[in-house]
């Protein structure tokens, strides 16, 4: 699994950069000072201890409840528990989701308020090639991509798709992206992996 970096629009391609999900999530942590993490998809902490453990602060969530005492974690509806808390804690949200992070992303979106020059990280994983090449797209991801969740032979311009889900929530977050990292597995889920880094754009007064 090779990986891409883009920064300022730029593509370039780093063989030697870890190529697994922890290596990618120590790039966007160290690119966010002050890290608090949101960990929407913690299952029993694996991506905890090899790197969130570091952040300046963390908290999990899970539909499953572990026993674990060093880490703090709701236990429930990631979609639900984010429409609930209050988001403005959170500088980096951990969306390890196979299917679709989209939902979440969606939700973090429209509640998290991102302040002129903030830096904001977010981690996805994508799954949802297998159902596009079954004409079943997502609806957050058809909702930010802006194509028909039915619609027939996305499977053929995936990487458009997520690129324009990824515009599309920068624009709805006012962002601008600094740091893109992002690999595809190599089995046939094509699973693809997202690493961004989000400035908030300078609110401007007519």
């Amino acid at each position: 699994m090779g990986w891409a970096e883009a920064m300022a629009g730029d593509v370039n391609n780093h063989p030697s950069s870890a190529a697994d999900k922890s290596g990618l999530r120590r790039r966007v942590l160290a690119a966010i000072p002050g890290a608090s993490v949101f960990d929407a998809f913690a299952g029993a902490g694996r991506m905890w201890r090899s790197v969130w453990r570091n952040a300046a602060a963390y908290v999990g969530c899970d539909l499953k409840w572990y026993r674990d005492r060093d880490r703090m974690a709701y236990v429930g509806d990631n979609r639900r528990v984010l429409r609930a808390i209050d988001l403005a804690g959170f500088n980096l949200f951990d969306l390890d989701s196979y299917r679709s992070p989209w939902d979440c992303a969606l939700i973090i979106a429209d509640r998290r308020a991102v302040a002129s020059g903030e830096l904001i990280g977010i981690v996805l994983t994508d799954g949802s090639l297998i159902g596009l090449k079954l004409g079943k797209t997502p609806n957050a991801l058809a909702e930010l991509a802006g194509i028909a969740s039915g619609a027939r032979g996305m499977s053929h311009q995936y990487h458009q798709i997520i690129d324009r889900a990824v515009s599309a929530l920068c624009e709805r977050m006012r962002c601008d992206v600094v740091q893109r990292w992002q690999a595809q597995g190599q089995t046939q889920a094509g699973v693809m992996y997202i690493g961004l880094v989000l400035r908030g754009r300078a609110i401007v007064r007519g």
